[in-house]
């Protein structure tokens, strides 16, 4: 494996290693490529994600046996703040890289960068960024239909508009008489085409799909336009980012999307959210920066909604999720919580996991009263804004991991109230005296793991693996 360790690299410094296969300087300061980069002629992998290299340094690379181009810092993500997305150019011989497997953000400058990727019969996945001009819309879909047996993740990238163009009633131009990518299981799509929806040409034939993961973005979306996803019979996981779905209303009618399991909403301006018998098999729901949403109907009829994840919300309730019964994780990012919401928490009869990240609580003392959490587990508390974590005599009787960010200043007592406990997880630069004491005299004497945050930092750096290629719930691109 090839580091670039500083921005600029003296002249014949690749010239020795011409059988490196994976040249990785992401995350790093490094600016520009080698200019003997093209000297590595069995380099497989070009990883320059989270780096400061110009979107024009790849013009001009050819790399007969390259499979992977990976480019790009920016994840689809709510917020103006994210309109920009980095990515780097298609390089001009890209037709001759036919061992190219996968390229993420990559712009076609023109139509003929479109028409060479349409030659890349071994590329599985393709992150592209395009302008908004028909005919390079037109070349793309051609390239996606030359690709159709190949082709398994897609991510579409367009320009952003800042206008609201949901009222326009302009005729939808395009057309794709071509085949539909059968074997695609991801699609993401970030913009719109002024000439109408992607998503809907690339689904028109959408009971032969095995698609499983899409993510919208800034499509503006209606709830008629969601009859087509409703129809996915492979779906399992949707994602309605910035501007995806404009719509004050969301419903999941009946017997629509009937194998989705995940569903996400950021940063939307849905006010009433209702599963009217749509989407029976729902396990996760993801809400993030959605403030606005007042209404959640009929959540009492998932009856396989396990998991609720919270994000970036100060006014969103957990009374929403009151009468959904079965929840077994609750997941609060970056949210404010007030004594009222840890009350219908304590109460949720098959709560096992709780995750506190980043919480502001009103009232800084956090205790946990008889009675409440029955079920818990396992809770975990990440950096959040609480003074005082105490456990009372019967409170959380099953509880039997702790994972504990320490924050300056907070205390955590009551330890020895938990006759379950085995294992306490501390990150942080030390353990309280006292958090030591209370864990000698408990009778299980719980073991103890503490994280520092140099040790933690090395650990949490993963070995870079291939990602499975149909996880149920996805993670951030690759």
């Amino acid at each position: 494996m090839l580091w670039w360790e500083e921005p600029t690299l003296p002249q014949g410094h690749l010239q020795q290693d011409v059988t490196t296969q994976v040249s990785k300087p992401k995350g790093t300061n490094v600016t520009k490529l080698p200019s003997e980069i093209n000297n590595l002629r069995e380099l497989e992998v070009l990883d320059i994600r989270q780096t400061r290299v110009p979107a024009a340094a790849t013009v001009h690379v050819i790399l007969l046996k390259l499979k992977r181009l990976l480019a790009g810092s920016v994840v689809m993500s709510s917020g103006p703040s994210n309109n920009e997305v980095s990515y780097v150019m298609v390089p001009d011989k890209i037709e001759k890289m036919t061992n190219m497997e996968v390229m993420s953000n990559v712009k076609a400058r023109n139509s003929n960068d479109l028409k060479d990727i349409g030659k890349l019969w071994r590329l599985r996945k393709l992150g592209v960024v395009i302008e908004q001009k028909d005919k390079l819309i037109r070349n793309l879909l051609q390239t996606i239909c030359d690709l159709h047996e190949c082709l398994r993740s897609l991510s579409i990238t367009l320009p952003i508009t800042a206008e609201d163009s949901s009222d326009d009633n302009s005729p939808k131009l395009l057309s794709f008489e071509g085949q539909c990518p059968k074997f695609l299981e991801s699609l993401r799509i970030r913009g719109t085409a002024e000439t109408g929806q992607l998503f809907q040409l690339l689904t028109k034939d959408g009971d032969q799909l095995q698609l499983a993961k899409v993510t919208l973005s800034g499509t503006r979306l209606r709830q008629a336009d969601l009859e087509i996803l409703a129809k996915l019979p492979k779906l399992v996981c949707l994602r309605l980012q910035d501007r995806a779905y404009i719509d004050g209303r969301l419903s999941f009618n009946k017997e629509k999307f009937k194998g989705l399991k995940c569903f996400l909403i950021e940063g939307s301006e849905i006010t009433v959210l209702s599963f009217n018998g749509g989407g029976p098999k729902l396990e996760k729901i993801i809400l993030s920066s959605t403030n606005g949403l007042q209404s959640l109907s009929r959540v009492e009829d998932l009856h396989e909604l396990k998991e609720v994840e919270l994000k970036n919300s100060n006014k969103l309730s957990l009374s929403l999720f009151e009468k959904a019964k079965n929840i077994s994780k609750v997941t609060l990012c970056r949210t404010i919580l007030c004594q009222d919401e840890v009350e219908i928490l304590a109460k949720m009869p098959n709560m096992r996991s709780l995750v506190l990240k980043e919480i502001s609580y009103a009232q800084s003392l956090l205790i946990f009263y008889k009675d409440d959490f029955p079920r818990l587990n396992l809770l975990t508390i990440d950096f959040s804004v609480i003074t005082c974590i105490g456990f009372t005599t019967q409170s959380a009787t099953k509880l039997e991991k702790i994972i504990w960010s320490y924050r300056k200043g907070t205390l955590l007592s009551g330890i020895d109230e938990l006759p379950k406990l085995k294992e306490l997880e501390f990150n942080g630069d030390f353990v309280p005296d006292e958090v030591i004491d209370a864990l000698k005299k408990h009778k299980n004497n719980p073991k103890l793991i503490h994280n520092k945050p140099g040790n933690q930092e090395a650990r949490n750096i993963p070995e870079k693996k291939d990602a499975p290629r149909f996880p149920l719930f996805w993670k951030k691109e690759d």
